[in-house]
């Protein structure tokens, strides 16, 4: 489980370090410095266990207006402590936004919920 878990960590960053490296040769943008690849790294470990947490506490539901519900209730606060977490960083990357895309995306990577058994008709 753990593994998983690492293996997402790592995917994340490196997708999001690669997208960061693309703008600063395809669209002339500063070139990430080290506190920039920081802070996606902090943002990115922040989301995913903030994503963990939410699937121990309330499990990602199969698909329907309960997933929906999960997020609308789930997210805001993700979004909020990405605010606050570009705030207290004065980061320059997209913390309100990816802290919460990486909560909303993480519990899909933990244990699934097993299939409730089907029940015997008795008769």
């Amino acid at each position: 489980m753990l593994l998983l878990y690492l293996r997402f960590y790592l995917g994340s960053l490196v997708a999001l370090f690669g997208f960061y490296l693309s703008g600063h040769y395809l669209l002339a943008l500063p070139f990430p410095t080290p506190a920039t690849l920081f802070h996606l790294a902090l943002g990115t470990l922040v989301g995913m266990g903030l994503g963990v947490l939410y699937h121990r506490l309330w499990p990602l539901p199969p698909p329907g207006l309960a997933r929906v519900v999960r997020l609308f209730v789930l997210l805001p606060p993700a979004f909020m402590l990405g605010i606050g977490l570009l705030v207290l960083l004065q980061a320059q990357v997209a913390l309100h936004l990816l802290v919460p895309l990486l909560a909303w995306l993480a519990p899909d990577y933990g244990p699934k919920n097993a299939s409730t058994p089907e029940r015997s008709s008795r008769g």
